[in-house]
């Protein structure tokens, strides 16, 4: 990770850590992480882009890492992850900006190009398909629906406390098992029961750390998770119906800028998420969708190459039909 500078930038009443590469003026590409990352999940996308001539920066977003944030649940509403975001790009200098996203951090970059579309050029989403507007009713309640009395991951982390107590208790291992359960390598052996009362029941340890998270960059998510704890990132679920509930009224869910999306042909949440999968050309006229087997969750990390190729042709398309 040597490549990048660091430094803190100011948005939306925090101080943002980011890691930046190539020289601002350069087209901006902000790249968004997932759960339970930072910025660092970016550390194969970085010089490639900076090297394509691009100014890339990866903060480590509201909760996560040396950024950190609020305790409080309504802190983590999708209206002002949005507005980090948005702030972040107008700090750096930007009127408009490059999104590219996984996992929660996906599911921002749709927010935000939706709640900002003059401020986003294009997006690389990763992951977690754009489903347009709100369900009907609230996600919890439909979770419980779906789910009855089975374990759920998204309802058990809306316990107060018991998620972070879970998580906390040996964060190398917590990392370590939750990286290898939802990798390609690693989902055939993960099993879910119905009757499990935490997140990390049925999840084993790697006997190997795969290449594409070495013990040194193990080591460097542990640090930052000790430094931070985990109620910030396990915010952002609980704080998913108040999300719901502010945007049901809002009207504008089509997303008119080009758009990337890359799912993994392995990974459970792209598994989960086949209906918005399906209606994504619906509210995304301006579509290419990728899907990359052998890859699980974890895909800018584990077919890294194959992201980067995919997503410089995508950039190049773009300036292409915008020169």
């Amino acid at each position: 990770m040597a490549f990048t500078r660091e430094r803190q930038v100011a948005s939306n009443g925090l101080d943002f850590f980011v890691a930046e590469a190539g020289e601002p003026g350069q087209p901006l590409v902000v790249c968004l992480h997932g759960f339970p990352e930072c910025w660092a999940s970016w550390r194969y996308q970085l010089p490639v882009l900076a090297q394509s001539g691009y100014y890339a920066v990866a903060p480590d977003l509201r909760g996560y890492g040396y950024t950190g944030g609020p305790s409080e649940v309504e802190a983590y509403r999708q209206s002002e992850l949005a507005a980090d975001v948005a702030g972040l790009i107008r700090a750096l200098g930007y009127e408009q900006a490059i999104l590219v996203g996984h996992d929660w951090g996906c599911a921002l970059a749709w927010q935000v190009a939706r709640r900002y579309p003059e401020t986003i050029k294009a997006v690389v989403g990763m992951s977690v398909p754009y489903g347009g507007g709100p369900g009907k009713e609230k996600p919890t309640d439909a979770m419980r629906r779906l789910f009855e009395d089975r374990f759920f991951y998204m309802l058990y982390f809306q316990e107060p406390e018991l998620p972070e107590q879970e998580l906390e208790a040996d964060v190398s291992t917590s990392l370590r098992k939750i990286f290898h359960a939802l990798s390609a390598d690693g989902i055939a052996d993960y099993r879910a029961e119905p009757d499990h009362t935490g997140l990390l029941q049925g999840m084993t340890v790697p006997e190997v750390q795969p290449r594409w998270m070495r013990e040194e960059d193990l080591a460097y998510y542990v640090e930052r998770f000790r430094h931070s704890g985990f109620t910030g990132p396990v915010n952002w679920y609980r704080a998913m119906d108040a999300s719901w509930e502010e945007s049901r009224e809002d009207d504008n869910w089509t997303l008119h800028m080009p758009v990337l999306f890359i799912g993994g042909m392995q990974d459970p949440v792209v598994m989960f998420n086949q209906k918005a999968l399906q209606r994504m050309p619906d509210y995304v006229p301006d579509l290419r969708t990728v899907m990359l087997d052998q890859c699980g969750h974890w895909s800018q990390m584990e077919q890294a190459a194959e992201v980067n190729r995919e997503m410089l042709a995508f950039l190049e398309e773009i300036d292409e039909r915008q020169s």
